[in-house]
């Protein structure tokens, strides 16, 4: 799985996160982590772009 899938489903399962039926008390540990996650993954993916491992959007 490449860091832009990861990406979208992180972003997926934080859209989803409320209607799963999972406990206030889960959700509040598990949205930060998941946005953590995001966050991380987002730095990962641009520091690979600006070292040149991959090629910017659109080139």
């Amino acid at each position: 799985m490449t860091r832009e899938s990861f990406l979208i489903l992180l972003g997926a399962l934080v859209i989803l996160s409320p209607f799963i039926g999972l406990p206030l008390e889960w959700l509040s540990w598990l949205l930060p982590a998941l946005g953590l996650l995001i966050i991380l993954t987002s730095l990962l993916i641009r520091h690979d772009r600006q070292s040149g491992e991959i090629p910017p959007e659109g080139v």
